[in-house]
């Protein structure tokens, strides 16, 4: 038989573990909405941390079997300021040579209105100008010189 008095631990017991569930129900709910958060602001900065450009750049390679006129594609992505929070360079580079070379070079660096483009953070390999377009770069082939205009995607 229950009595008032067991019914009344019942029911306060009953009361409390409304209580811890209710409070664990908010705590997921916080918790879910911390993750939702942190998964948008990822996708953000995932697809949002550079900015590409490409260009066709006319000009010349020199070697030492001489110098021949040469057209070179040229895509670089320039990182948004936050990147510099967790790396040090500006930026990437990748040169295509038709039918001879692709070449990527993963660290540039901008110095004013110039782009330096290294192989490696000590290996300077070239510079390329944002006010004229000019690209000067050793490539695998040869030194190449020459302007660049840039393509609309």
């Amino acid at each position: 038989m229950v009595t008032l008095k067991s019914y009344k631990k019942m029911h306060a017991a009953q009361k409390i573990m409304l209580g811890i569930i209710g409070t664990i129900m908010k705590l997921i709910k916080y918790l879910g909405a911390l993750v939702v958060a942190a998964l948008l602001l990822f996708v953000f900065v995932v697809n949002f941390s550079s900015v590409e450009s490409h260009f066709q750049c006319s000009g010349k390679i020199s070697s030492e079997a001489g110098s021949y006129p040469t057209t070179i594609y040229m895509k670089l992505a320039e990182y948004r300021w936050w990147v510099g929070l967790w790396g040090d360079s500006d930026g990437a580079l990748w040169i295509e040579i038709p039918n001879k070379v692709v070449e990527y070079y993963g660290h540039v660096v901008e110095v004013g209105d110039q782009l330096q483009i290294f192989n490696s953070p000590k290996e300077l390999k070239g510079n390329f100008s944002t006010l004229s377009k000019t690209l000067a770069i050793s490539t695998p082939v040869g030194f190449f010189d020459g302007t660049c205009t840039k393509n609309e995607r």
